[in-house]
């Protein structure tokens, strides 16, 4: 018999060990404060779901796409199986996005033509600006009078992220400055002065949420500045000097709200599953001259619209802005006012340490990072991105205990340099330690990678998350949404019908599968047990496919149990009662075979269970180090 180095027999150490294991998995699952258990479909396809993980990562592991950058994969990612069955996933709210950077820049594009609107499209050559005028200044031509260099896919090419990501960016992935500084300038190429025309705001939003309800998203919610920006084209000659602009909004931006608010009202009667929309008024962390008046300005546009304004943001980089800490006295302001609104600030959106002082604002040298605490202070409903709080364990928690969730942006964070690699994103220390996560986009038209899917897929292959976590983003995505509580519920009620669907429609997929490999089973762990009561063997092996929708049958000897699938490498069996011989004084060994298809048949293995009757001392086991 052989013995640790304590003196108990190595079983004994093994058993417990396997029993150690178990209980800390349990308490692991525990802490993280939500709903992990899965129906019996939702196993199916839970399973199935890993099994295309596995499938995907078998394919990739030698260029592995969530950790490698965007552009070279996004093809790929969006014609894997993996992609496609996320892409019909219910994945509630997108809660974090710029309003002018969410549409794709070929539709864009698209409605510009079909507003015919073409022969007022001029262009900056110098720096790819787009606008539309009736008499531009000098600098600009129109995109029509050289038609044969300005295409389409010419300017597309020069307004979005994914197609300027050169070597040199590529060689140096976590630089988020020398990033920030290639991407900025796409901000102004294909935006507001386009989307800011009264008709193409209007099939902007249009096309904004009829692109989230075919990526299977039922609410939205983006960050936007309001102010006097809503025109239209007048040849009048009042207007000659503005480049025949005729700007019809209030100094609030009250028509544009308005506006929006007409388009989601239609939207939503034509689209049932469809939940709403809010708006989070914004200001630039880059300025300050109008910071406190866009705070008022977003205070009134909550109260007179709290069905469709949502709060307060301030966006932009935030290493090379102002800290929240310098505009406290415009925020203490409000609040001496007896005027609340609910913030969802932009926090520590960034990969340096509290001690470097990345900010060149010489009234503020201040660190990005420092910018949590006055988050926590303020009491921010949601953080953007966050990522900085992981160096932060007490705040960690504060986030936990006062249920401040944590918008993350898988795809953004990479492109941006601040998490080149998914494998090590903070957000899945956040969603483990039960501080509520959300997913969010930032700006897949400008960044050129267009679909929320993107994200759920490299959070789904990267993070290690499984369908009871995606299940929780998306309800999280409603629960911590802006909605009061009544529509709240009534989005929860929407979202659980959607889910229920998908769930059987992908159980049918799943079950519909055919599995040509045979399994291999390479160990069963622990091989060894003194006692039977609550103990679950593993086993592990390859190709475990066959499980997917098929009853697992563990057998040793004549007793047997049902299995569970866990990986394609891994199933679990809860250790039955054993058959033992009551003559029998000391090991009995039970042949170990396992079955993927209800018992129909079974395959053999060489692997033996030895059951050691040996005693317990007092009925506890004994550890297995100390």
């Amino acid at each position: 018999m052989i013995f640790s180095c304590h003196g108990t027999p190595s079983y004994r150490a093994e058993e417990s060990y396997a029993r150690q294991r178990t209980s800390l998995e349990k308490e692991e699952l525990s802490y993280a404060g939500y709903d992990t258990s899965l129906s019996h479909d939702e196993r199916i396809v839970n399973s199935y779901l890993e099994y295309l993980k596995i499938k995907e990562f078998d394919r990739t592991r030698n260029d592995f796409p969530p950790a490698r950058p965007i552009t070279k994969h996004l093809a790929e990612i969006q014609n894997t199986d993996v992609y496609r069955v996320l892409k019909r996933l219910p994945k509630g709210g997108n809660l974090h996005l710029h309003h002018n950077h969410v549409v794709s820049k070929s539709i864009l594009w698209d409605i510009v033509q079909e507003l015919n609107l073409f022969d007022h499209l001029y262009i900056q050559p110098q720096t790819w600006r787009l606008d539309l005028k009736l008499n531009p200044p000098n600098g600009f031509i129109r995109t029509t009078d050289n038609s044969t260099y300005y295409t389409k896919a010419r300017i597309l090419k020069n307004s979005v992220f994914t197609s300027l990501i050169n070597e040199t960016l590529l060689n140096r992935p976590t630089d988020s400055e020398l990033r920030w500084k290639a991407m900025s300038p796409l901000f102004g190429r294909m935006g507001s002065r386009l989307i800011n025309h009264a008709n193409v705001s209007v099939r902007y939003m249009e096309a904004m949420l009829q692109a989230a309800v075919e990526e299977n998203v039922q609410y939205l919610e983006t960050k936007a500045s309001s102010y006097r920006k809503l025109y239209v084209l007048d040849p009048s000659p009042d207007y000659f000097s503005h480049g025949g602009k005729r700007y019809i909004d209030n100094e609030d931006g009250e028509i544009e709200l308005q506006l929006v608010d007409q388009v989601v009202e239609k939207f939503t009667k034509k689209n049932p599953s469809f939940i709403g929309y809010k708006r989070v008024i914004n200001s630039g962390r880059r300025y300050t001259k109008f910071f406190q008046s866009d705070l008022e300005r977003a205070y009134r546009l909550f109260k007179k619209y709290p069905h469709l304004v949502a709060g307060y943001d301030l966006v932009g980089e935030e290493d090379r802005g102002y800290s929240l800490l310098f505009f406290m006295k415009d925020f203490a302001k409000l609040q001496d006012n007896g005027t609340t609104i609910p913030f969802f600030f932009h926090t520590a959106e960034t990969n340096w340490p509290d001690d470097l002082i990345t900010s060149i604002r010489s009234d503020d040298p201040f660190s990005a990072m420092q910018n949590v605490y006055e988050a926590v202070i303020l009491g921010a409903k949601r953080v953007g991105h966050g990522i900085g709080f992981l160096h932060h364990p007490y705040l960690m928690k504060q986030l936990k205990k006062r249920q401040i969730a944590v918008e993350a942006n898988p795809v953004s964070n990479k492109m941006l340099g601040y998490v080149p690699d998914q494998r090590h994103h903070p957000a899945i220390t956040y969603l483990r330690m039960g501080i509520p996560v959300v997913l969010g986009a930032d700006d897949p038209g400008t960044f050129g990678y267009d679909n929320f899917t993107v994200d759920w897929y490299e959070a789904f292959m990267g993070w290690g998350i499984n369908l009871a976590d995606l299940r929780q983003l998306a309800n999280n995505s409603l629960a911590f949404s802006s909605l009061d509580d009544t529509k709240k519920r009534l989005a929860l009620t929407k979202w659980k019908i959607l889910w229920q669907e998908y769930i059987r429609d992908m159980k049918s997929e799943a079950c519909a599968m055919n599995v040509i490999e045979d399994p291999l089973i390479e160990s069963i762990y622990p091989s060894e047990v003194t006692h039977v009561q609550e103990t679950t063997i593993r086993v592990f092996g390859r190709r475990f496919q066959r499980a997917v929708c098929n009853v697992v049958i563990c057998s040793f000897g004549s007793a047997q149990s049902i299995g569970t699938y866990v990986y394609n490498s891994l199933i679990t069996c809860p250790l039955p009662n054993l058959n033992s011989s009551p003559t029998a004084l000391r090991d009995e060994q039970f042949k170990f075979s396992i079955s993927f298809d209800g018992g129909k048949s079974f395959i053999s293995t060489s692997m033996n269970l030895t059951y050691h009757k040996t005693p317990i001392q007092n009925g506890i086991p004994p550890q297995a180090f100390g």
